[in-house]
């Protein structure tokens, strides 16, 4: 996809290198400068701000972050304001440590340990799952969890299942403020909606297909539900 980082290890699915037309989590990712080698666990972070200036918020998580020996990357902002962040520290502990440091000056809507494995769940749970990320505009996470169905997925499925992982690419990309990157991808991803049923598992096919059509119309990418 064109996602945010190298992908973590999942027991889930099998260790193959992703085809060149479907994006991966590497290519939004960047590398890890030398002065954080030492930040090797990596965790997912959503946070409310108390600051209504987006910059000086930001700027403010990324000096707690270094002051404490963390670092923070790939800044998301979803539609109601919450930032979302990838964080790099030494240690659960000090992930810890950041996260209370971060307390007074918003509200922690979720944390994540992106280096634990997740368990085995069945196709039905993972889609559940995925759809569940996607409404609550946690879009990387849902392009993750999809992975898993698209790998063995054949033919019709695996075709929709990647332009599902597109969508979300391209919302994270939105997220990011690259709304043109965005709308390239809502275009390399609109041939592939498509199913032989109105639902693929609870996922409305045709009003997917109706968002991305107006979102390009439109030339902006709104979050909406599936």
């Amino acid at each position: 996809m064109v996602l945010d980082s190298p992908s973590r290890t999942d027991s889930r699915r099998p260790h193959a290198r992703a085809p060149s037309h479907l994006p991966t989590t590497k290519d939004l990712s960047s590398d890890v400068p030398s002065p954080f080698a030492s930040c090797s666990l990596r965790f997912l972070l959503r946070v409310l701000p108390k600051e209504a200036d987006r910059q000086a918020f930001l700027e403010s998580v990324r000096g707690l972050a270094k002051t404490l020996g963390a670092r923070v990357t790939h800044p998301r902002w979803t539609s109601y304001g919450a930032l979302e962040v990838d964080a790099f520290t030494p240690s659960v502990q000090d992930f810890q440590l950041f996260v209370a440091a971060l307390e007074p000056l918003s509200g922690v809507e979720f944390t994540k340990n992106l280096d634990e494995a997740p368990p085995f769940k069945p196709k039905e749970e993972v889609l559940e799952e995925a759809r569940g990320y996607f409404n609550s505009e946690r879009y990387w996470e849902c392009h993750e969890t999809l992975e898993s169905v698209w790998r063995p997925a054949k033919g019709e499925e695996k075709s929709l299942v990647q332009a599902i992982i597109l969508v979300c690419a391209a919302l994270v990309h939105e997220q990011r403020g690259e709304r043109d990157v965005a709308l390239g991808i809502y275009r390399r991803a609109l041939p592939q909606i498509k199913w032989h049923e109105r639902r693929y598992d609870d996922i409305d096919v045709p009003r997917l297909r109706v968002h991305v059509e107006r979102s390009l119309e439109k030339g902006e990418l709104l979050p909406f539900k599936i």
